[in-house]
């Protein structure tokens, strides 16, 4: 007499593993897609090349020479000596084109008085991207 061939349930556990491996790989995509897309990215700052200089010894004047168009909201900050003042963007800019952006060409003339000696130093921000775009020491103290 033969013996009787008994089928092992060796298909049930292939299955379960392959079930558990499949969950596992869904579970770690979903974790990773949720803090990737969780993640806040802000603007990157704009590419611009600016260019500043003392005009007639109680301006300081701002040229864009060149790169994106800066918005109204960007920051411009002046340091005479110690002193700290933060530019008002609409009242200084000749806005050539009448489009309210800091575009190529343009200048950011800014009355500040007289100037002779005193160290004057600018630093300009763009807000949306909370990044310093240009920052430089115009004039020194005890220069003309």
């Amino acid at each position: 007499m033969r013996p009787k061939i008994r089928k092992a349930n060796d298909a049930v556990s292939e299955v379960l593993g392959t079930a558990l491996l499949l969950g596992m790989a869904v579970s770690l995509f979903s974790l990773l897609s949720l803090v990737v897309l969780a993640y806040p990215f802000t603007p990157s700052p704009p590419s611009v090349n600016l260019v500043g200089y003392i005009e007639d010894g109680t301006n300081v004047t701002l040229e864009h020479y060149g790169g994106e168009s800066l918005e109204s909201t960007t920051a411009v900050i002046v340091r005479i000596q110690d002193t700290y003042e933060t530019i008002n963007f609409t009242d200084c800019l000749d806005d050539e084109n009448n489009n309210a952006l800091w575009d190529l060409g343009e200048h950011l003339r800014c009355p500040v008085g007289d100037v002779t000696g005193k160290c004057i130093e600018v630093t300009v921000v763009d807000t949306n991207s909370n990044s310093i775009i240009m920052s430089g020491i115009l004039q020194e103290a005890g220069t003309l």
